[in-house]
């Protein structure tokens, strides 16, 4: 005798187990944030990989800990052996703080989504109701003004942003447009990870990083430490009152997507006021279709854009609504180039 539950279609079963998939994957941002937190990476890749010594390094719960460790077995974190030990994997070196292979550590990324940015989307309803921060709601503090009194966050944030640039870094590096390039200022450029790695790139490159106070310990590390002193800066300012003059480019990483339209104009009529006629403008920002599909570009594309709704109340935009801010800021999009990663160079010129 077959049950009305098992007689339904297999792609209806399927669906609703996809349903209850997402419905649940929150699961995964807490074991990675839990897992960094403890510093599970670093302890396996130094050979802690017993469970009784992790627990006693960790300071967990020895059946708590070897649960935790096998949820990472299943997210390719780790691996279990056959003797009970584990080992990290090629995947969880990214954990890491330094990861072997040189590359930048997603650490930060993982403590960021899982810590200060978890309660934001408990407030998505709110964002979605209203159109406004959720985060305002929270700290009572627009923009990132909430930053100021909490130093800690802010270092975090600067580390998780360094994370996503440098996985984009050498696709931006390799612009045909850096040849003739002598000046540039990074708008909102961070901690200086993609400013560092063009002028590196490019000898005859001088850089400028206009970003907030907070930015400027880590900023000015990687300039004097990779010799750059001479021909790198860091300038603590307001991206929508002043932009530094005498450049012949202007960068703008994922800093449009964190506002509205209004806001954006004035970032942008900034950049106008102190570029001279021809200077080139960057925006290196995720560009969204006019209609999503259930892709993993797609899904990265929501689930951003749902995020500078519940942080300032931003957007993702199609490249027609890029092109009309650009063209209203005094510039002209000249060209699109796609990265490896999920975001595009959009490449105008001051008109």
């Amino acid at each position: 005798m077959h049950t009305k539950e098992q007689r339904r279609p297999k792609g209806l079963a399927i669906s609703r187990q996809r349903l209850v998939r997402q419905i649940t994957s929150c699961w995964r941002t807490q074991a990675l944030h839990v897992a960094v937190q403890l510093d599970l990476p670093d302890q396996l890749a130094q050979g802690h990989g017993d469970v009784l010594t992790l627990a006693q390094v960790c300071q967990c719960e020895c059946d708590g800990l070897q649960r935790l460790l096998r949820a990472l077995c299943v997210l390719q974190v780790c691996r279990e052996r056959h003797d009970g030990r584990f080992e990290l994997t090629t995947t969880g070196e990214a954990l890491r703080r330094n990861p072997s292979d040189g590359s930048a550590s997603l650490r930060a990324l993982a403590l960021w989504w899982g810590g200060a940015m978890w309660p934001m989307w408990g407030d998505l309803a709110y964002s979605v109701r209203t159109g406004l921060s959720a985060r305002t709601r929270q700290t009572g503090s627009k923009n990132y003004s909430y930053l100021d009194k909490q130093p800690d966050v802010a270092i975090l944030f600067h580390e998780a942003m360094q994370a996503m640039t440098a996985m984009i870094a050498e696709d931006v590096a390799q612009l045909d447009t850096w040849r003739e390039a002598r000046q540039l200022v990074d708008v909102g450029g961070g901690n200086g990870t993609l400013a560092t790695a063009l002028a590196l790139a490019h000898p005859q490159l001088h850089v400028t990083v206009l970003d907030r106070e907070d930015a400027k310990p880590a900023v000015d590390n990687p300039f004097s430490a990779l010799a750059l002193a001479g021909r790198a800066n860091f300038i603590a300012g307001d991206f929508f009152d002043t932009t530094p003059v005498c450049a012949d480019h202007y960068m703008l990483k994922s800093i449009l997507h964190n506002w509205d339209d209004s806001a954006c104009r004035k970032i942008l009529a900034a950049c106008a006021a102190a570029a001279a006629p021809g200077a080139r403008l960057l925006l290196i920002e995720r560009i969204r279709p006019e209609r999503l599909k259930p892709t993993q570009h797609d899904e990265a594309l929501v689930r951003t854009d749902l995020n500078m709704l519940v942080g300032l109340g931003g957007r993702e935009r199609t490249l027609r609504e890029f092109n009309a801010l650009i063209s209203q800021g005094g510039f002209e999009m000249v060209g699109v180039t796609k990265t490896q990663h999920e975001f595009s160079i959009i490449e105008a010129k001051r008109t």
